[in-house]
């Protein structure tokens, strides 16, 4: 059992919002672990005036607040105030700080286009879609002399997300677009997969017949979704699913219904802290 950790100031009535990483935060234990835990995305602008305002006023440590001032003012690194803000409240351990800050030190001669890349990648792997189009359009249209290797990589994400909100008609177009910019076959078995998925059988059947290239690769697709239904059965969504079926045959309304509202509060909840992320 992990020991007892002693939290200092208060618990804030109003939320601090990390922009970089589209969290908002209410206490100082929160932010610290904010800090740590998504060091890569965070820069200059995330350690200002309102973060050292709301420290002092939300969470009641003005001493803190008052050297995070003084040391802006010194022009002090990021690396440098994030370790004071991690040192002071000692919710982290000393090896997480020292590799916070090293992290912050490498993120100092990084320039904007490649943060925002790994802000946009670390967004999309947290289903953080809105936000995550957002900065990846923004590379596609500011990134200087941006190649066709990098654009092909952003348009495949896109794709992928895409095809996670169950637009498969936007996925197969980016998609294909990522094939013929890069000629990566996975781009083009997502692109096919997206088509499959947008079509009826008759119609994906006579999309295939139509282009040898198409109709090699559905073979793949095929085990490739005969594998994926093999997993979903043995999975827990499936297994809730048919839990739920056999209670609703059984007449045991009861217990079906207690399942449909563990599930409804779950998503609840998700979607609360989907929306609070995008809450100043």
């Amino acid at each position: 059992m992990s020991k007892p950790i002693l939290c200092i100031g208060r618990y804030a009535e109003n939320p601090y919002h990390i922009e970089k990483i589209g969290r908002n935060v209410y206490c100082i234990e929160e932010l610290c672990y904010c800090i740590v835990q998504n060091a890569f995305l965070l820069d200059e602008d995330s350690f200002d005036e309102e973060l050292f305002d709301w420290i002092e006023s939300e969470c009641c440590l003005q001493k803190l607040a008052d050297e995070l001032r003084s040391m802006a003012a010194k022009r002090c690194s990021m690396a440098s105030l994030a370790g004071t803000i991690l040192d002071y409240v000692g919710y982290n351990t000393r090896k997480e700080v020292d590799k916070t800050e090293e992290i912050l030190r490498g993120n100092a001669g990084m320039d904007v286009y490649k943060k925002k890349l790994q802000r946009a990648d670390f967004l999309m792997k947290n289903d953080r879609f809105t936000q995550a189009f957002k900065e990846y359009e923004f590379l596609l249209h500011n990134t200087p002399d941006i190649d066709l290797k990098l654009r092909a990589y952003i348009k495949h994400n896109e794709g992928v997300m895409y095809a996670r909100l169950f637009l498969f008609d936007k996925a197969a177009a980016v998609f294909k677009s990522a094939y013929e910019d890069s000629g990566n076959r996975e781009s083009y078995m997502q692109y096919l997969a997206a088509i499959r998925m947008s079509l009826s059988n008759k119609e994906y059947v006579s999309f295939i017949a139509d282009s040898d290239e198409a109709y090699e690769a559905s073979m793949e697709l095929e085990s490739r979704m005969k594998e994926a239904e093999e997993l979903y059965a043995s999975s827990k969504d499936n297994l809730m699913l048919r839990t739920l079926a056999v209670y609703k045959a059984e007449s045991k309304m009861h217990e079906y219904y207690d399942q449909v509202g563990e599930i409804t509060d779950e998503m609840k909840l998700t979607y609360k802290e989907l929306v609070k992320d995008k809450v100043k």
